[in-house]
Parts: structure tokens; C-alpha cells; sequence
């Protein structure tokens, strides 16, 4: 299957399809997954996407080859970018062919990475570009939470949706690495250049805690390793 998804797709290299024009064999990639949407999340609070309406975007795969204006958004829960085609809700089921995703004014890729001792596979948002790049996971899971008894039949507790999020480091093509952001969180998690970091925190005051400080020191990082 993957050896006759990737020859259709490399004969594609370098096209661009789109809307309802998009050509079949690239439709039929992203069709293969039915997403059903089960009766038993009705009973759950909140939900598990970063947006729930679908935003049309852009594929970009691997050999290059585009696919635009396709409805797509992230479920957390599932682990899933899901695309929206005609009246059903699919997902896409080779997302190794994928280098990554853009709509919502959000990019996303997926990527293996390291969860303690063991290794996984999922999607994250892309914050910083490069050789390292800076990535943010969100993870949801359904908990229930215990309510005061009532007079009424029934259980007595309220089902809802956890997100956890966590920031990433990913090295050229090795998994990503959880990041703890503190100054010897990332020195550790980029392993060279401390000095010119440490004194490029210094110097810009840098906050590890503010995203965009972080974002703007990985790309410190990113300059340096070119030099």
C-alpha cells in the first residue's frame, strides 16, 4: 500500500491541485479514513479541536507536491488532522507522506518523538522553522469529574476533555524532544553554542516562559549553526 501511495504521489512532483479540481489520486489518499463522529462524545464537555470549524489549507508533501484548498482541522484527541470532504469528516492515513500542513494561520507536522523511554509518532504545531525546529503538542484525554448526589436517576458525574500542552525541540530528522523551559532546560535540549545563548539571553532579556522569546531564541540558535 505505502509503495503504491508513494509512486502516486511522486508522479505528481511539483503540481499544485485544488478545490473540487484536486486530482483523484491525492483525493483518494486523503479519503481512505472515515471519521465517524460517535454518540458518545455528545455527553462530553468541551472539545478536542484547535479549531472545531474546518479551515481551508495546504498540503505540502513530502517530494513537494501540493494539495490546496482543502477543509481540514487538528483533533486532539485522536491524534488526527482531519479533512472535510463533500458531507463526511476523513483523516488521513499515510501522514508520513506529509512534510506539513498549513490553515488557520497554523502550520502542522508529524513527527516521532520521545515520551520518557518510549517512542511515538504525532502531530505538532510548527512555532520556529529550521535545521531545529520549536514545536507545540497539544494532547486531549477524557476525564470525568464526580458531581454532588442528586434526587435524580442517573450518574452523578460530568465527562470532559483535558488538554495538555508541551513545547518540543526536533533536531534535523531526529524524534522531538519534550522541552522544560528553563535556561538549563534548553541549553540541555539544544546541547551546543551555551555560551553565545547564555549571553544572548542575557543581553535581550530573555523569558523562557513567553513563547515568542522562545521562538526568537531558537532562531538565535538556527543563525549560529550556519555560521
Amino acid at each position: 500500500m505505502l509503495v503504491i501511495l508513494s509512486a502516486a504521489v511522486t508522479s505528481l512532483h511539483a503540481q499544485v491541485y485544488s478545490g473540487s479540481g484536486i486530482n483523484p489520486r491525492i483525493r483518494d489518499m486523503m479519503n481512505r479514513g472515515l471519521v465517524t463522529e460517535r454518540g458518545e462524545f455528545l455527553h462530553v464537555s468541551g472539545n478536542p479541536f484547535v479549531d472545531k470549524d474546518f479551515t481551508e489549507g495546504v498540503i505540502v508533501f513530502k517530494d513537494s507536491t501540493r494539495a490546496s484548498k482543502v477543509p481540514m482541522r487538528l483533533n486532539t484527541y485522536s491524534d488526527n488532522i482531519e479533512f472535510k470532504y463533500n458531507d463526511t469528516i476523513k483523516r488521513f492515513t499515510q501522514p508520513e507522506l506529509i512534510d506539513y500542513v498549513t490553515f488557520a494561520h497554523r502550520s502542522f507536522m508529524y513527527s516521532p518523538y520521545k515520551e520518557g523511554l518510549l517512542n511515538k509518532k504525532g502531530y505538532f504545531e510548527i512555532l520556529a522553522w529550521g535545521d531545529c525546529k520549536l514545536l507545540f503538542r497539544r494532547e486531549s484525554i477524557i476525564k470525568r469529574e464526580q458531581l454532588p448526589a442528586s434526587d435524580f436517576e442517573g450518574g452523578n458525574f460530568r465527562d470532559y476533555f483535558r488538554t495538555t500542552e508541551e513545547y518540543y525541540i526536533k533536531k534535523d530528522d531526529n524524534p522531538a524532544s519534550k522541552l522544560t523551559r528553563t535556561k538549563k532546560g534548553i541549553l540541555k535540549a539544544l546541547g551546543d553554542h551555551e555560551k553565545e545563548l547564555t549571553d544572548y539571553m542575557n543581553k535581550h532579556h530573555i523569558k523562557l516562559k513567553k513563547e515568542d522569546d522562545l521562538i526568537d531564541l531558537i532562531y538565535f540558535y538556527n543563525s549560529l549553526t550556519h555560521h
